[in-house]
């Protein structure tokens, strides 16, 4: 799924660019609507529980704290 963070990122990157530059527009407007948009998208094709499991699970691992991994040396 590599291919498609990258596609995301750089769609998110470039809407936010363009809010950015345009004075009718938000970078927190268009963060908000990227979201409401994928959001009904995604409700489309995934039942409201798991949607809200995932999307619960991507806000924990979102947090502020990051774990580094490490392997035994």
């Amino acid at each position: 799924m590599a291919g498609e963070y990258d596609i995301a990122r750089r769609t998110i990157a470039g809407a936010l660019e363009a809010a950015t530059g345009d004075r009718a527009m938000s970078e927190d407007g268009m963060a908000d609507a990227l979201l409401v948009m994928l959001l009904t998208h995604m409700l489309r094709r995934r039942p409201r529980k798991d949607l809200e499991s995932f999307i619960a699970f991507q806000l924990d691992s979102c947090g502020e704290d990051e774990f580094v991994v490490t392997r035994g040396c």
